[in-house]
């Protein structure tokens, strides 16, 4: 059985992947490279968002306390707005701010996986351990 840690852990490597190539292409100036890497990353991260705020974090926050989702919460609207910057930087050419902004991107990415998946998830896995199985389906659906 999957369990949401394993799941969104997965995730989260797959998103830091793409994270990666993007940087990597506009390390090199290859921007035609970048511009598909960042929006594809850019899209992965949107559907990571999406199945948390549309099904797990709604689900976690009716079964228990939705204070650690609130946080999780705020920290995506920082992540988009910090996605949305770098999408004008990569529109733009402009290296210094990109890596400006990834730089800031990588950091609160790196503290919120941490806090999901060595938190969050956990607690989902404990308190949504009935519902876990559907749940994923519907996340899977987003």
């Amino acid at each position: 059985m999957n369990t949401f840690t394993d799941f969104m852990s997965a995730d989260h490597t797959a998103c830091d992947n793409e994270f990666a190539r993007a940087e990597e292409a506009v390390l090199a100036g290859n921007w035609d490279d970048a511009e598909n890497a960042f929006n594809k990353f850019r899209d992965d991260m949107a559907h990571h968002f999406r199945m948390e705020e549309e099904v797990l974090f709604p689900a976690i926050s009716a079964a228990g306390p939705s204070g650690p989702v609130h946080v999780m919460l705020m920290e995506h609207a920082q992540m988009k707005e910090l996605l949305k910057q770098m999408s004008e930087a990569v529109t733009q050419k402009n290296s210094q701010s990109y890596n400006g902004l990834s730089e800031t991107l990588l950091i609160v990415m790196q503290q919120h996986n941490h806090k999901e998946e060595n938190i969050l998830y956990g607690m989902a896995d404990d308190i949504l351990a009935n519902e876990r199985d559907e749940l994923l389906k519907s996340m899977q659906a987003v």
